[in-house]
């Protein structure tokens, strides 16, 4: 009885189901077969650019262009004026020879230094094609004005001596720097006692070469 009862709920439930509609709210769902694919939509608008990218590693240097064709001549200019003749041979560089030195604030010839006016005067007369170049000078006390003079008075000096022994006039050439070409730069006796000076120089003279 009971499992008559059984059966009977079964068959009832089946017949049930069999009858429910599908795709309903409820019921199942069925999907039916792929519809053909549709047309491509409009493309869009483009999007901002992007930011650029690292630089790539240079390349080799190319190889050199063809050498170009030489430009024209342009025309001569005119010719210079020539310049004067210079006097024949080079001319020989001043050598230092003696020194005379000057008591302060004097320019007269000391004794201790009148051995070597004859000893210039010997040269000189033994070099025919030579000539002299005294340069004076004063130790920097004083002005520079006054010192200038006293250095010319000393060079005068030497040389005024040195023609009364015998020395041509025409072979002595001369000039005077005051305190300039200091050739001890310390404030001493010792130093001033240098400076205090007339220079003598020798070269062959130039002049009687040409000749």
């Amino acid at each position: 009885m009971k499992r008559a009862l059984l059966f009977g709920v079964l068959a009832l439930f089946a017949v049930g189901c069999s009858t429910r509609p599908m795709g309903g709210e409820t019921g199942w769902k069925v999907y039916g077969p792929a519809g053909p694919e549709g047309p491509a939509g409009l493309v869009g608008p483009a999007g901002p650019q992007g930011p650029a990218g690292a630089p790539g590693v240079a390349g080799p240097a190319g190889p050199a262009g063809a050498l170009g064709l030489a430009g024209l001549a342009g025309p001569q200019g005119p010719a210079g004026a020539q310049g004067s003749q210079g006097v024949a041979g080079a001319v020989a560089r001043w050598e230092s020879f003696k020194d005379f030195l000057f008591d302060f604030d004097k320019s007269d010839v000391r004794t201790d230094e009148r051995g070597k006016i004859k000893e210039i005067v010997e040269f000189m007369k033994e070099h025919p094609t030579f000539e002299l170049g005294l340069e004076g000078y004063a130790d920097p006390r004083g002005t520079d004005a006054y010192n200038q003079v006293l250095s010319e008075r000393r060079v005068t000096a030497i040389r005024d001596a040195l023609v009364n022994d015998g020395a041509a006039t025409g072979r002595i050439r001369i000039g005077a720097e005051g305190e300039k070409n200091r050739n001890c730069g310390e404030d001493t006796e010792g130093c001033y006692q240098k400076n205090r000076r007339v220079e003598v120089f020798v070269r062959p003279d130039s002049r009687a070469a040409a000749r």
